[in-house]
């Protein structure tokens, strides 16, 4: 797989930008940045996102939407000097499953991002993994602490992906869905098993936002705030651990994968 970002010298300064008030001085605000995703010449995706880190962007999008089922689906990712079109190129036998793959237009965040083909059918199991209060509780330290784009705009989420205690990469966007991409992203760019990962993110775990865990197959997503009702039942239904961290340092574990039926939610070798 290639990514080829022709527009990565350019737009890494444009994520913030500076706005004059009314009779003020001006602030920094989050850039807005819009971008058409094209799948062997069939039009796939429209997103709006920060303008950094667009070939994560588009590697993380295509896996946590069902597009593709892992990496070595893509040939490549070609991104314009502009960032406003990314061209994806399939491999032979993952181009086929799109072949007849119907036409859609439905919204995938609050960002308005739009979803143009239909994903693959089914929601995985993933395997679950034994964690720790710990893990949780240092990538919510570094969040607190490391959030660039948020200091700048206090107009951003942030994903973690973190692999037991270690801080693995962290990635800010104006939507949630795109941080938590990016971060996926990054991952499989990098060859990093997000079997053995989990997300942490700023955002509300709504079922659009655990669908996308499920898919990278992450084994625990967590966040400051708290899903819904719908993203508990996926979660349980796929075996995701799904925990709220409050503010003063209590967890709430709405699933705990490890206490599932492991016939269930355990991943056959190369069923991804």
């Amino acid at each position: 797989m290639r990514i080829i970002d022709c527009s990565a010298d350019r737009h890494l300064e444009c994520a913030v930008q500076a706005v004059p008030q009314n009779g003020g001085p001006a602030l920094g605000v989050a850039a807005e940045h819009r971008m058409e995703i094209i799948i062997n010449e069939r039009p796939a995706m429209r997103v709006v996102c920060t303008p950094e880190h667009l070939g994560e962007l588009v590697l993380g999008r295509l896996l946590t939407e069902g597009l593709i089922g892992g990496p070595g689906d893509i040939e490549e990712i070609y991104i314009c000097e502009m960032g406003t079109r990314a061209r994806v190129l399939l491999r032979k036998e993952a181009a086929a499953q799109l072949t007849g793959a119907e036409s859609v237009d439905i919204g995938t965040c609050c960002t308005d991002n739009r979803t143009l083909l239909a994903a693959r059918a089914g929601m995985p199991h993933v395997r679950p993994i034994v964690w720790e209060r710990d893990w949780l509780l240092r990538a919510a330290e570094r969040m607190r602490r490391e959030e660039p784009l948020y200091g700048a705009t206090h107009a951003a989420h942030g994903c973690y992906l973190a692999m037991g205690a270690e801080i693995l990469c962290c990635r800010e966007d104006i939507g949630r869905h795109n941080a938590l991409d990016k971060a996926v992203g990054w991952a499989c760019a990098q060859g990093v098993d997000l079997r053995k990962c989990l997300l942490f993110t700023t955002g509300r775990m709504p079922s659009d936002m655990v669908s996308k865990a499920i898919r990278s197959g992450v084994p625990l997503l967590a966040s400051k705030t708290y899903p819904s009702d719908l993203g508990i039942e996926m979660a349980r239904q796929s075996g995701l651990t799904l925990i709220t961290l409050r503010p003063n340092g209590d967890f709430c574990v709405w699933n705990d994968g490890t206490e599932c039926d492991p016939s269930e939610n355990q991943l056959q070798e190369g069923e991804r």
